[in-house]
């Protein structure tokens, strides 16, 4: 159900909440009685809550334990008023409304031209791509990452392979606009070269990349109708994609092994279409890593695997 917070809350939360910890817990409880959908970097009313005010103090939420007891301003607390309410009534991510988020710790600048960062492949980054089935047995030099978005990928493995250099592709001009923005953020303009293409089409030396990561739209446009009204607010470039979800998926596993240098290997996000894969390359077998965290979808496939892939599509 909906709540009428400036009805009911105002005057207590701006004379009586004072402190972060006040206004946390009094945000979670509102998040917690509304009927918003999570799944934009957190599962839960308090993490919500935690995320929404600490991006607006401009600080990282790791932090929450240390400081909770600080005193907030009345202008602070009228801020966090205004999208608390917000977020209740046009159910609006709170990453759209403080245009902040963290990815694998890193802080970036985000807003309705790309989605929100949310990949389990951070999991992997924050593992330095070691468990569960993915073994890096060799420090990657050149990388790829395809639909960017953001940047929030290449900017993550540019601090983990702080010698590799990052090639990130995007469809979206305005999506690399963003990225830039993040690169120039974290100055690492002399190692990450934003590209604005469709897929592979503007890379021309092959074979290139030790290691290809891509996070492509891969939700089937039927699917849109029966998502929760938080995603509307996200471009639909980044989500959706023809043929049940597969149509850049099968692009980028057959075009990435002239980008592929010979021991290299690509690393997908597939979410929910994992069964249509399985189906579709039913000849060979694909590396499905396990996340600890609840994402799915993910798979690891070596350059010789997609050469098979390609002899039996012939």
């Amino acid at each position: 159900m909906n709540i009428n917070l400036k009805d009911l809350l105002q005057e207590k939360i701006l004379n009586e909440f004072l402190s972060i910890k006040d206004m946390v817990r009094w945000s979670a409880s509102c998040f917690s009685i509304s009927n918003i959908w999570y799944g934009h970097g957190t599962n839960n009313p308090l993490d919500e809550s935690i995320q929404l005010i600490f991006s607006i103090l401009g600080l990282p939420p790791h932090i929450w334990n240390n400081i909770c007891d600080a005193k907030l301003t009345l202008q602070e607390r009228q801020l966090i008023f205004q999208l608390v309410s917000k977020r209740i009534n046009d159910r609006i991510p709170v990453v759209y409304l403080t245009n902040k988020t963290w990815f694998c710790g890193h802080e970036l600048y985000i807003d309705q031209r790309v989605l929100i960062p949310r990949s389990p492949i951070s999991e992997l980054i924050n593992n330095k791509f070691q468990f569960n089935g993915l073994k890096l047995t060799f420090t990657p030099k050149n990388i790829l990452d395809l639909c960017t978005g953001s940047g929030c990928i290449a900017i993550a493995c540019a601090y983990l392979f702080p010698n590799a250099h990052i090639d990130a592709i995007d469809i979206s001009l305005d999506a690399i606009h963003v990225a830039e923005y993040n690169i120039e953020l974290h100055g690492l303009e002399n190692r990450i070269t934003p590209i604005h293409s469709n897929l592979f089409e503007k890379l021309y030396t092959f074979p290139t990349y030790d290691l290809i990561i891509a996070n492509p739209p891969y939700i089937d446009k039927k699917e849109l109708k029966y998502l929760p009204k938080e995603y509307s607010y996200e471009p639909q470039i980044g989500l959706i994609s023809k043929d049940n979800g597969l149509d850049l998926i099968n692009k980028i596993i057959l075009n990435s092994f002239f980008f592929l240098k010979k021991k290299g290997f690509l690393i997908c996000e597939v979410g929910n279409q994992i069964k249509y894969i399985k189906k579709k390359y039913h000849f060979v077998k694909f590396k499905w890593l396990k996340i600890k965290n609840g994402g799915i979808g993910i798979f690891k496939i070596s350059r010789n695997t997609i050469k098979k892939i390609r002899i039996m599509k012939r």
